[in-house]
């Protein structure tokens, strides 16, 4: 993968670690809030801890799990899934699956139909009426973080019920009120999305075993850069 496009499109967050049994044995920690302004993990500014354990067919008792197959191509993790907008999808993605991505329905707007980039993330949007073929690559950076990055760049409805979010396990994390994930492009540079708009910020939630949860609400995807200083 070249280091442009790792630049330009980035997701990322520090540590990867296998999910077991994904739904019926998640009992790592994190917020169970689909908001999670409520859950008291704040990360911008100092954070609060509280405990609160993971139940992901709790959080989204409707949706259905994929892990998409994968290939390796160099240091770089591919995987490809499609998401039906009507229907709520659990993406486990990652090297070793330790990360997920929630979907809930009618969330994700056209990919074509609508315009994108950061003055359009609170506008209205067409939603997509048929399935998204999406594709994911991961990857450890230099910093040691694991990256992710996600395509086609889309948005998200803005008025939907419940927030696409996403959530990266980091099993060596200490610094939780560090952790932030900005958004990264080569016109912007990287900007903390959450210090304009609450409902961005980052979050992070103790695992069983130590390290955190660490995730937030997206609007978009296309380039984020997770940091932990």
């Amino acid at each position: 993968m070249s280091t442009s496009r790792r630049t330009t499109r980035r997701l990322a967050a520090a540590g990867v670690a296998f999910l077991t049994t994904l739904l019926s044995a998640c009992q790592d920690a994190t917020a169970p809030e689909l908001n999670p302004v409520n859950s008291g993990y704040l990360t911008i500014s100092a954070a609060t801890y509280a405990n609160s354990s993971i139940d992901f067919k709790k959080l989204y008792p409707n949706f259905t799990t994929q892990v998409p197959s994968r290939s390796t191509k160099g240091d770089t993790t591919l995987q490809k899934f499609t998401v039906n907008p009507l229907d709520g999808k659990l993406i486990v993605f990652g090297k070793t699956s330790g990360h997920i991505i929630a979907i809930p329905p009618n969330t994700l707007c056209h990919p074509t139909n609508n315009a994108y980039g950061p003055a359009e993330w609170l506008k209205p949007c067409q939603l997509a009426t048929t399935s998204v073929r999406f594709e994911v690559r991961t990857w450890t950076g230099a910093d040691g973080r694991p990256h992710a990055d996600f395509s086609p760049d889309i948005r998200f409805d803005p008025s939907a019920p419940e927030p696409v979010r996403i959530f990266f396990q980091d099993p060596k994390l200490v610094s939780y009120t560090t952790v932030r994930i900005p958004f990264c492009s080569i016109s912007l540079g990287c900007v903390d999305e959450g210090l304009t708009d609450s409902f961005l910020e980052t979050y992070a939630s103790p695992r069983v075993g130590g390290g955190f949860w660490v995730y937030r609400n997206l609007r978009h995807f296309s380039g984020y850069n997770v940091t932990a200083d």
